[in-house]
């Protein structure tokens, strides 16, 4: 994985930085992008394990650029609610095909057995990721 990912960092980064996101920005928004329902930045904070105020930073920005929502909690008009807007989760499926062509071009660089290989020892994760 290290050699993976250390390999198919370069355009990812690139990418990362032409959007001008920081990687808490990025973290953020996939965390957002995973979530069934809007979160609090508490529990933005909490899920990124990060402080509160550098998460409520990271949000500041991605409202103004369009990027998420918040709202008051209509039960706890404390609380602020996030979701990703239509631009956000763009944004982040952008990244997310980034980094999933990086892995494409390591996995067609391999011979067809170390492909196969590769394959089969991915199967039983994979399988118990979707049951």
């Amino acid at each position: 994985m290290k050699l993976l990912l250390t390999g198919t960092n370069s355009e990812f980064f690139a990418t990362v930085e032409r959007l001008g996101l920081s990687f808490t920005q990025v973290k953020t928004l996939g965390v957002l992008r995973e979530a069934e329902a809007p979160l609090t930045v508490k529990a933005l904070s909490d899920l990124l394990g990060l402080s509160l105020p550098a998460v409520s930073r990271a949000v500041e920005t991605l409202v103004r650029r369009g990027e998420v929502r918040r709202e008051e909690d209509l039960k706890d008009r404390r609380c602020k609610n996030v979701d990703l807007t239509a631009k956000g989760r763009r944004t982040f499926d952008q990244l997310a095909a980034r980094r999933m062509a990086g892995i494409k071009n390591f996995v067609e660089g391999m011979d067809p057995s170390e492909r196969e290989a590769l394959a089969a020892a991915l199967r039983p994760i994979v399988e118990r990721t979707h049951s």
